[in-house]
Order: C-alpha cells, then sequence, then structure tokens
C-alpha cells in the first residue's frame, strides 16, 4: 500500500484493535468498474474481527419481508449477548432479489443475510470503510470497496470469490432432503419435526397455512412479513401436536439465521 492508504487503515484498524490481528491481511483485491484495483474486507473476516474483540458479543439476524423473489434482512451489533434489545449498537438492512440464473440469487435470504450483517459490521467500525447501503457494485458485496492506488495493487494477494458462510450446509441438506424424496417421503405430521426438516422445503415451509391459533388461515410466509416475532414462538414456545407447524417455523428462521 502506498503511505496515505497505510496511514488510512491504520487509523480505522484503531478503532477496534485486536492485539496480534490486523484485517489489513485479508484483504482481497477487486476490479472495479473502470479497471482500477480496489480493496474488499469479506464479512467472514469482520465476523472473526468482532468475535475477536468482544466474545460475549452478538449479532441478530431477523426476516423484514420474505417473498418468492425477494427478500429483505435486518442484522443488529450488540457488545454483549445479554444486552436488551435496543441496546445495539449498529443496525442495518439489506435486500436481495431471486434471480434462477444465478448461484447468489437462488440463495437470496443468505445473501440478503450475509449483506445485512456485513453492513451492520462496517457501521459499528469493522471495516475498512463506512458507506450506504446502495453503494456495493456486486451483489455479492455489502459495502463500497476502496480503490488501490496502482502502483500498490501488487502487494495485494487474488483470492476466491466469499464464499456465503451457510452454503456448504444449505447444499448437503438440499441434498439430503433429494434423496429422502427419492424414496417416496412426503412431509406428515406423523412424522418428527426433525424428519420434517428433512423433507420439507423452504417454499413448503413458507406456504404452510397455520391451522390453529390467532393466525389460523394465514401462510407461515405471511406471518414472516406481517409479525415476524411469531415465528420464535412456533420454535420456541409452541408444545402442540402440530410437527409440521412447528417444522416449517424452524426452517423459517433457520433461513435468516
Amino acid at each position: 500500500m502506498n503511505e496515505a492508504m497505510t496511514s488510512n487503515m491504520t487509523v480505522i484498524n484503531s478503532l477496534n484493535k485486536v492485539e496480534g490481528f490486523e484485517p489489513a491481511a485479508f484483504l482481497r483485491r477487486l476490479a472495479g468498474e473502470n479497471g482500477e484495483e480496489q480493496f474488499y474486507l469479506d464479512v467472514k473476516y469482520r465476523k472473526l474481527w468482532f468475535r475477536l474483540l468482544h466474545p460475549e458479543g452478538k449479532i441478530t439476524k431477523r426476516i423484514i419481508r420474505l417473498e418468492n423473489d425477494f427478500a429483505i434482512i435486518e442484522s443488529k451489533v450488540y457488545l454483549h449477548r445479554n444486552d436488551p434489545e435496543d441496546a445495539y449498537v449498529s443496525c442495518a438492512f439489506a435486500q436481495r432479489w431471486r434471480k434462477d440464473e444465478d448461484a447468489y440469487g437462488l440463495k437470496y435470504v443468505e445473501t440478503a443475510e450475509t449483506a445485512a450483517v456485513g453492513r451492520a459490521l462496517a457501521d459499528a467500525g469493522f471495516g475498512i470503510q463506512f458507506s450506504e447501503p446502495g453503494e456495493e457494485r456486486d451483489t455479492s458485496l455489502v459495502d463500497a470497496p476502496v480503490t488501490i492506488p496502482e502502483a500498490a495493487s501488487a502487494s495485494i494477494p487474488d483470492e476466491a470469490d466469499e464464499e456465503l458462510p451457510e452454503e456448504k450446509t444449505i447444499e448437503k441438506e438440499n441434498t439430503v432432503q433429494k434423496a429422502t424424496r427419492a424414496k417416496g417421503k412426503e412431509p406428515d405430521e406423523s412424522m418428527s419435526v426433525e424428519e420434517l426438516m428433512r423433507v420439507m422445503s423452504l417454499k413448503e415451509a413458507k406456504n404452510y397455512v397455520i391451522p390453529i391459533g390467532a393466525y389460523k388461515g394465514k401462510t407461515l410466509g405471511e406471518l414472516c412479513v406481517e409479525k415476524p416475532g411469531a415465528i420464535n414462538w412456533y420454535v420456541d414456545s409452541y408444545n402442540g401436536n402440530k410437527n409440521m407447524l412447528r417444522a416449517a417455523a424452524k426452517i423459517l428462521l433457520a433461513a435468516a439465521q
């Protein structure tokens, strides 16, 4: 890096300094719209940075809206896991659209989650610069990269595109689900919650019609939009015999975590 860039990075990193950890070592090199090279710090390294400094902290995620073609996720950063709900140090939202021809677009819920977390961490000081939503150049990025002076570009190695934290797990779960369906198993109330979670798809969970209680007749997807907190109740507090209801709620909640 040139002297000015090094100075800027030193000041930014000192906001949340961790002894023995240098965020600049994890910067990724990208090509800008005009061919210039840029720095970018992936979300997985922002999470690592945050955990090193605040091991008792927490990062929450909440579905604000979930539709067939887009998702809106909210993320908040707390310095301690026992902090009250309104004591967060930063809050950010992200929206992602479904695109069937794109690997990231097919995982639009997960990419929205990753983007929301990345923005919240950047706002809390765990990034190489702060930016407003909408500044990103690419859907896999969550804030604006920093342009690299031409003379300094050779010092930053190329790296693979950032992998979504849950990508391997989701692919594994999808494989298990397909194999289970191939054996003729369809979601059924006689199954345990664990069995149902292996055979129900996210779409089926979202379209599940609540059969009892105050929200009877609504789908869980509709409830996610109107009252997201109610999904948590079905996961944590519901003790009835509707295993499909509990399983579908768990699937939706897991998609946002």
